[in-house]
Order: structure tokens, then sequence, then C-alpha cells
């Protein structure tokens, strides 16, 4: 095996000085020959034989070299040793060469078996893709001393061989995904748009089928950068031509997308007429908190009027709980926060004097969510079934995956989420604008405290002390979060997260005076401070929403298929608004998310009658069916089967003429 010459061997050398805690300390004049007993690995030192006569020095940090025969003393670079040949050649009449070099233990190499070298690279180019790394993170100083010592002259893949393999890898997997998804006969897709922070635009297509054994398979055909306008028909061209490529595009049956006007509008543009939109519930259920909460609308103060004024006491808030009637301190703590089961009877319209099917839809808080399912069929036999999700859902107080990672990611991303939402300059009326203004408070609060490190300093040690104090179940792991417009969960979690500083945050308005603020940063924290009455609205707000969030995780599961609770979640959420409660202010929260509620799922009439048909193929959704939309769901069951088995009648009908014509 042909050595390195000395210029290696210096630097390494120089290297192993400095971490002499890692490699083992040999005589520079020995040789060695080490191997692990679980490598395949030859292990050889070796080093110039010029220096045996010379020592190594410095002088002013500079690298010497002292002559063992004369005492002279030469520069030598890096420990280069052309200067030294020249001296014993010119001065001592001594000649070197290269095959002179005798081993020494300054200098390691490893001879890796190219299996192990293959096993390595793709070790390497795993690690970057798992952990969405650069390509070039394996080059970087830090890393590759790392690796060095680790796995002595292992050289990671350089980025261009990352890239090269990456393009291997992907046309692998695209060849299974073909493969995998041969069996499916039909097929369903979810897409969507989404921008990076460098305005990148991307489209990603997921594709579901189920098996034969009714097991569901969910994977994601294409992710891919768009640089395209976003036209209609360039978006429908774009997954037609996507799903051709895949053998997929003849067993397309649904595609279900956000609301946004252009994705709505592809549908005309597919070369087959029969594929059918599904609009995302979760996405309906984004634009119903935000549009009717107002989260991001530009408002104009609207005077209070007459019927306010009869609603809250003229609009004032009071914290006189001796004052007769209407505050708005005693309604708000008038509001029951207990875990009553609401139980509302659902009557079917559609046929008077049908027996239905009552169902009552139980959203607890703070605890999990649970759905208990009473259903009364057309038999004699009552049925009392009860389905707890426990395993599925996780309940917003003791939810774990709020990270900090999770949290700052969300601005990271812009998706189609924001189409649809309200965010033009808008006059509200008293109500909306006391919720709208209480949300902009807690939205501001937590801003002016992540905006100052003093502030944040703070919040935190409180935070520390209160869990060093209580039991790891009772800890506070949540750190304060902003929300973003393309996720209105984002805007519940920094609700509740700041609901559970409530005492940390009171404690700092406290002692704004006493932490050396600027005078500007005192005045914010004076005008922005909750006061008791703000923060039971805060919880009132929380109480309200949490429904949605626990509805919002359901349907955003991607281990079961959720098209067929989608009906028995719906039906949950209105029952949950149209409940009376005996506090009237909650009444009129109620009222306001109804309003939008309705408009965008119950008068979506075509989308409704479409998760009518799919609850009752999901024992879930089947049971929030009255008898009468089971009636009409099984007759346009019977009517799309008759036409499928027409269709098929009828192709093989001309499939047998043409064999005649033929014979």
């Amino acid at each position: 095996m042909k050595t390195r010459r000395h210029t290696t061997d210096s630097r390494i050398s120089s290297s192993r000085d400095e971490s002499i805690d890692i490699l083992p300390a040999t005589s520079s004049d020995e040789q060695s020959t080490e191997t692990s007993p679980n490598q395949d690995v030859t292990q050889s030192v070796s080093k110039s034989s010029v220096w045996q006569y010379f020592e190594r020095c410095t002088s002013n940090g500079i690298l010497k070299a002292k002559c063992l025969l004369c005492q002279h003393i030469l520069s030598t670079p890096n420990y280069g040793t052309s200067t030294l040949k020249r001296h014993l050649e010119q001065v001592h009449n001594i000649k070197q060469t290269d095959s002179s070099a005798v081993p020494s233990s300054s200098t390691i190499s490893n001879k890796i078996s190219k299996p192990e070298k293959k096993a390595l690279d793709l070790l390497a180019v795993n690690a970057i893709i798992q952990d969405a790394r650069g390509y070039g993170d394996l080059q970087k100083p830090g890393i590759k001393k790392l690796i060095d010592t680790l796995k002595p002259n292992y050289k990671p893949p350089h980025r261009n061989m990352v890239v090269k393999q990456l393009k291997r890898l992907h046309q692998h997997h695209y060849n299974l995904t073909k493969i995998e998804f041969e069996e499916a006969k039909y097929l369903s897709i979810t897409c969507d748009f989404w921008k990076d922070r460098k305005n990148n635009s991307y489209l990603v297509i997921t594709g579901h089928y189920v098996d034969k054994k009714f097991d569901q398979h969910s994977k994601i055909l294409q992710f891919m950068k768009f640089e395209d306008r976003h036209y209609s028909s360039t978006i429908a061209n774009e997954i037609e031509n996507q799903l051709i490529n895949l053998n997929l595009y003849d067993k397309l049956v649904t595609i279900t997308c956000d609301g946004a006007p252009n994705m709505r509008e592809m549908l005309n543009y597919f070369s087959r007429q029969s594929i059918k939109y599904i609009h995302c519930t979760a996405h309906k259920l984004h634009l119903i908190i935000c549009n009717s909460l107002n989260l991001w609308v530009t408002t104009k103060k609207k005077g209070n009027t007459t019927e306010n004024e009869e609603i809250i006491d003229a609009g004032v808030i009071e914290d006189d709980e001796d004052e007769a009637g209407g505050s708005l301190s005693q309604m708000v703590r008038t509001m029951s926060f207990d875990a009553d089961p609401l139980s509302n009877d659902m009557n079917n319209d559609d046929s008077e004097g049908d027996e239905t099917s009552k169902v009552s839809y139980e959203f607890i808080f703070p605890s999990v969510l649970v759905f208990k399912i009473k259903s009364k069929f057309c038999s004699n036999d009552d049925v009392d079934g009860e389905l707890e999700l426990n395993d599925q859902l996780t309940d917003a107080a003791t939810d774990e995956e709020w990270t900090d990672e999770e949290d700052d990611n969300h601005e990271e991303i812009v998706d189609n989420f924001v189409e649809g939402i309200n965010m033009n300059e808008t006059s509200l009326d008293y109500i909306p604008q006391m919720i709208k203004d209480m949300i902009d408070k807690t939205r501001e609060i937590v801003n002016t405290i992540k905006g100052s490190s003093i502030l944040t300093s703070f919040i935190e040690k409180k935070r520390l002390h209160f869990n060093a104090r209580v039991k790891k179940q009772k800890q506070i792991k949540r750190r304060l979060l902003i929300d973003v417009k393309t996720r209105w969960n984002s805007t519940y979690k920094m609700l509740h997260t700041i609901s559970l500083y409530r005492n940390f945050i009171n404690d700092l308005f406290k002692s704004k005076g006493t932490l050396g603020l600027a005078v500007k940063l005192r005045r914010k924290l004076t005008r922005v401070e909750l006061s008791t009455d703000e923060w039971d609205i805060l919880n009132l707000i929380i109480s309200l929403l949490y429904p949605f969030y626990s509805a919002t995780k359901v349907l955003s599961n991607t281990k079961y298929p959720t098209v067929g609770s989608a009906l028995y979640l719906m039906k949950g959420l209105e029952e949950h608004l149209t409940k009376e409660d005996n506090n009237e202010l909650l009444n009129n929260f109620k009222k306001i998310i109804l309003n939008k509620f309705r408009q965008y799922i119950i008068d979506d009439v075509e989308q409704f009658n479409t998760l009518k048909l799919y609850s009752y193929f999901d024992p879930t959704g089947f049971s929030a069916l009255t008898r009468g939309e089971q009636t009409t769901v099984e007759r346009e069951i019977t009517k799309l089967h008759k036409n499928v088995f027409s269709s098929s009648e009828n192709s093989s009908s001309s499939s047998n003429q043409q064999m005649k014509k033929n014979e």
C-alpha cells in the first residue's frame, strides 16, 4: 500500500497533539499495526525516513526542524520535507528518496472495504433525508472531525454525490409506488399548495386507497416545485399528467382540497368529468372560526346600539358584583364550566312520524374528548353504544405535541388555508368587537413578552419555579406562542397557553415597575393588562372553541379515513352551538359562530349531502344519520350501483360485438 507523504503526517500529528485524550500516543520511531476485532480494517503507520535526522521544534509559533547532525535549525512550513532533503544532500551529502519511507505511528491510514464504504454513505444520505439537513452538512468542520474520530479515514459523501444518490432514491421509490398502487381499484387524492420562506411554491399530491382487506393505504405521490401561475387549468393539467405517469389517472374518483376558487374550478379542466370534489372539512372549520371571530380583520369600532346595551348593561365592564341584573362581570362569573353532557334530540324533518336516530355528542372541557353514541333504530331493540376515542384524541390540557419546534415552524410555510379569510376593514357590533379586542389584546401580550428578553426571562423563571414545586403531571411544559393566519388552532393554542400562564403574567404586571423597563414598555404593559373579567372572558372563549379544536384534531388524523366521521363531528358541533347555556354572554358568542357554521356547513347542500353519503359506510358517521337520511342515502347508493352495473354491461356488450365482427 502506498503511504501518504509526511505533509499529511505532520498535519495529523498536530491534530493528535490537540486531542491526546482521543488517540493514544505512540513513539515516533516505532511501527504499529492495529486492528479491532470487529473491523475489516488494516491500520498502518508511516512517515518519511528524513525525520531520523531531524527533530521537530517551534520558534515563536513557527514550525522548525533541528538537524541532529549539525544542530542547524531549518524552517519547515507544515513540517514539509523538501527543505530538509536539500539540507541533507547539500551539507551532509545524504540522499533521500520516497521509497526510503519507514512506518511510523504518526499517520493512521484505514483501509475501508467497498461494501462498508457503501453502507456508510447510505447511512449518511439517510441522515440528511431524515433530519432534513443541507446536502453539504457532512462536510462542515465539526461534523468532519467527529466522523474522523469515530471512523478514521472515512470521508462522508460530497454534496454532489448526495444529490446524485437522492435522484437515484427518488426514482427507486417512485417505481415502488407504481407497483404498490397497482392493486388500487379506486383512488382518492388530497392536494395542497404551500410556500416556503423563500416564497417558492410547492404542490403536494397524496394518494389514498383501500385494499381487498379493507386496510387503508396513504402515500405521497408527488412533491414538486410549482413555478407556473396557479390557474385552474394549469393545476388540473399538472395533476392529471402526474397521475397518468403513475398509471393512476383512470382510477381517480375523488379529490379533496381546500375551497380556494382555483382548486374548485380545476375539476372542469380534467379530461374525465366523473371526478368528485370534496371540500376539506378542516379548512371549513378554519374559515368558520377565523371569519366568525374576525381574527384577522381590520376594524372600525362601532358605537353601541340599544340592543347591545340590553344584552350587556350598556356595554360597560364593571367589577361591582353587587349591581343587579346583567353586568358583564356577573354574566361571566355565572357561566357554567361543568362537564354536563350535551343531549339534544335531532328530529328528521324529511319524514314526519319516522323513528329517528337519537344521538348525543359529548364534548367535555377540559377532559379528553369523548363521543357517546346512543342510537335507536327501526327495530324494537334499544341499542346503546359508546365509542370512546381516547386513543386517537388528546386533550388540549395535556397535549405534549405542542413543541417549540412546531410553534416556530408555523411561519415557515404559507398554504391555501389563508384563502377565504376575511382580512378587510370591517365595522363590528359590540359582541364581535369584544371578542376581537380580547384576542387582539392576548396576541399583543404574547408579542410584547416574546419581544423583550427581560420579560421573557421573568416569565421563564416563574415557569421553572412553578414546575419545581409541583408534580410532573401538573408541570407547564409549553411556551408562549403567537398565532398565524394559516392555522386557526394556533389561536386556540395561544389563548389556552396564556390562560395557563395567568399567574405568571399577573405577577409580571405587578412587577413591571421594578424590572428596569423602558417607560414606553411599562406603559404598553399597563395598557394590555388584563382585568379579572377579561381573564374570565378569555376562559369563556377557550371553552367555546375547545370542541372545534378537538374536531380539527380528529379530521387531521392520517391513520384512518376521516370523511366518514365528518358528519358526526359537524352535528356534534352544531349541537354544541345550539344548546342554551345559563350564561347569556356565552349564548351570544355561540350565535356568532353558529351563523358562520351554517353558512359553510349546512348551507353548502352538495358538500353536506356528500358527507351524509360517506357517513353511511362509517359506524360513527352512520350513528349521526337520521332514519330519513339513511333512506335517502340508500336510494342514492342503489342509483349509483345501477349506473355502474349498466355501464359495465354496455362495455361488455360492446366488447362481444367487436369480437363477433372480428370473427
